[in-house]
Formats: C-alpha cells, sequence, structure tokens
C-alpha cells in the first residue's frame, strides 16, 4: 500500500516529471500555488501526486443544473505509468476523500482530462464511484458524494486490496 503524505518542496522536481510524462504537465518549474496536493510514496519512490481543492464552487457560473453545491474539486491527479493498478490511484482518491470529509464538504468533483489517457481515466473514475453530472460534453464534471469515495475504499479493505 502506497504511503499517502502532504507534497515538500524537495517533492517538485519529481513531481513536475510525474506530470509530464502522464501528459499533464504544462512544463518548466512546478507550483503547486494555492492548492492541496498529496503524493503517494512506493518504497521510497514518489509515484503519485493529486491537487485539489476544499470549499470550491466550480460549476456554479457554468450553470450546471446539477451542481451540487460546494464541494471538493479535483484539479490534477497522476500515477507514474509503472505504478498503475497497484491501488495508487485508489489510495489517492480514499485521502482526499478523507479530508473533505474532515473539512466538512460532502461532494467530490473533478473534470477529467482529454488526451491520450482520458479515456483510461474515466474508466478509473468511474470504477471509483464517479459519474457525469450535467450534461454530456467537452469538460463534463463527474463527481460522487464523499462517502461513496470511503465506501469503496473501506470494502476494498475489507477485501485485503
Amino acid at each position: 500500500m502506497p504511503l499517502i503524505r502532504d507534497i515538500a518542496p524537495a517533492d517538485y522536481p519529481v513531481v513536475e516529471e510525474l506530470l509530464y510524462l502522464t501528459d499533464l504537465g504544462i512544463g518548466g518549474f512546478y507550483d503547486p500555488g494555492d492548492l492541496d496536493v498529496v503524493v503517494a510514496e512506493l518504497q521510497g519512490r514518489l509515484v503519485g501526486v493529486a491537487e485539489f481543492g476544499l470549499h470550491r464552487d466550480f460549476g456554479h457560473d457554468e450553470g450546471r443544473e446539477a451542481h451540487p453545491g460546494e464541494q471538493t474539486f479535483i484539479y490534477t491527479m497522476a500515477v507514474a505509468p509503472t505504478d498503475r493498478r497497484g491501488g495508487v490511484g485508489r489510495a489517492l482518491l480514499a485521502e482526499i476523500a478523507r479530508r473533505a470529509q474532515e473539512a466538512g464538504d460532502t461532494f467530490l468533483a473533478l473534470v477529467p482530462q482529454d488526451g491520450a489517457e482520458g479515456a483510461g481515466r474515466q474508466a478509473f473514475f468511474r470504477a471509483c464511484g464517479l459519474t457525469l453530472y450535467g450534461p454530456a460534453r467537452p469538460g463534463a464534471a463527474w463527481g460522487c458524494p464523499v462517502s461513496e469515495i470511503l465506501a469503496v475504499k473501506d470494502t476494498a479493505d475489507a477485501a485485503g486490496e
């Protein structure tokens, strides 16, 4: 199981490379700005990263009819290609859900990034319990109650996954 922890400045170059490898980087020096960021370590190697914000109101201004109001929003989530299908992504998602619950947010949302891996990202988020809300269009938001993410994690933990 990966160790999930807050990002440290020493992690920035590795995160920059990880985002580049997964077609999510913008190039240049990594700076998380005001985002919350957690990283995943396996055997001392950084293999995953997730950028998110608590208490966000993404979607309200776009008039999304199914918009749940204030929520935790995941901006970016990446796992090294060599370390996928090992629980890293689910562990990152579960940690964000845990922090969202502690902060009083009840809904988790994101917009899966497009690109070469877009279909795989959508399949991963669907398997974790997130679904499309609002109309299907480019940049459509996905989400689910935080409790559903935590329930999936608890089920996986009980099964020894």
